[in-house]
């Protein structure tokens, strides 16, 4: 057994196991303290026992066995760093960066939902933490603040989604979130009918960027979603049809949706214009617009309606339905272009095609005057 000094650094030699002789380097500050360090591991090699080893001991230790290609012995395996707890806002930020999050069109809903879970939970909860009780004083306190059951079932189900992505990065175990069900929304069921004199009023008063959005979703009954994802190629103004692919569609499959004769000169005056930075159909200033980049217009053109009710964007929706019902629209066709041809149908059924030349006519044989604007909302 030596100790040596090689520069400011102290190295010992010894035979922990037998004849082999082991040289080390150490962090000792003296030789006096190198000699200690030296026995103690000696004693522990010899003992089989390296619990009573010191820090600055069984790190030498361990690195000794290292070097060797030994086992290390279970009571010398070095203390686990605590892993770094995972937050609500670290899986906020795993959840927003992930490939399927990042390039979803729902990302700006997940974000705006995200931020009444931070507001409830706060930035540092540890995720893991969260369970069913948890989950139910949520919504119990959600409901408590006034939020509708539609709004609180989107903040749960991205609560899910965050909880999914978790699972498939192998940060959590399972999604506590599926063991809690949705609320009823039957409270929140609507029965909208927006006039067109209603309609034309509102459409007198908002911006020119915002109308023709809003003239397309009234004379086509399509989704919000589906009208800002609209690009170039998917207008057909020859043939008079709207083209979404599988995509763009809440169903997941093809549809084609007929142009109105009135709608025809709106989208052609708005292709007329094409930004350099994308082909979608409509901009604002140069780039395609939000979501949220809706809702200040159309909360300006429903002011003007001055009614007691609140109007939703998607009611043009419903408008369109009950104006293509009340024209005596063939119900097939009304559900074709609406997207919901799919919905509860089997194989057989889906057998007959519907054609161009059929939407057409049904759209052009559809009025848009069919009385006075009426909300029914449920109460809870």
């Amino acid at each position: 057994m030596a100790i040596a000094k090689r520069g400011k650094i102290f190295h010992i030699r010894f035979r922990p196991f037998g004849d082999e002789v082991i040289g080390l380097k150490t962090a000792a500050r003296s030789k006096t303290e190198a000699k200690h360090l030296e026995m103690a591991i000696l004693t522990a090699c010899r003992s089989g026992d390296y619990r009573a080893l010191d820090p600055l001991s069984r790190e030498v230790c361990v690195r000794m066995f290292r070097n060797q290609g030994w086992e290390i012995p279970p009571d010398l395996c070095p203390t686990e760093q605590v892993k770094e707890e995972l937050t609500l806002w670290k899986s906020m930020e795993l959840f927003l960066k992930y490939p399927e999050i990042r390039n979803s069109a729902e990302k700006e809903r997940y974000e705006q939902c995200l931020v009444h879970l931070v507001d409830h939970f706060g930035q540092d909860r540890p995720v893991k933490s969260l369970w069913v009780p948890e989950i139910k004083e949520y919504i119990a306190e959600r409901l408590d603040d006034g939020a509708a059951p539609s709004t609180v079932n989107r903040e749960k189900g991205t609560l899910s989604k965050l909880f999914q992505i978790l699972v498939e990065l192998r940060r959590v175990d399972a999604n506590p979130v599926r063991l809690v069900k949705n609320l009823s929304q039957k409270s929140e069921e609507r029965e909208v009918y927006l006039s067109f004199a209603d309609f034309t009023r509102m459409m007198e008063e908002t911006s020119n960027w915002f109308r023709p959005i809003a003239q397309t979703a009234y004379y086509t009954g399509m989704r919000r979603g589906e009208i800002l994802s609209l690009t170039r190629s998917h207008v057909q103004l020859g043939e008079r049809m709207l083209l979404l692919g599988p995509a763009m569609t809440k169903e997941g499959h093809w549809k084609r949706i007929p142009i109105h004769s009135e709608l025809l000169p709106i989208l052609e005056n708005v292709l007329r214009i094409q930004a350099l930075s994308t082909d979608k159909v409509f901009v604002i200033g140069g780039k395609p617009p939000h979501r949220s980049s809706l809702k200040k217009p159309w909360a300006k053109a429903v002011k003007i309606l001055q009614m007691e009710q609140r109007l939703r964007f998607h009611d043009l929706r419903h408008t369109w339905k009950t104006n293509a019902r009340r024209s005596g629209m063939d119900p097939e066709i009304r559900e074709a272009i609406m997207g919901h041809w799919y919905r509860g149908r089997n194989v057989n059924e889906r057998y007959g095609r519907i054609g161009d030349s059929e939407l057409i006519k049904a759209i052009d044989s559809m009025t848009i005057d069919h009385g006075q604007t009426e909300i029914l909302v449920a109460r809870r």
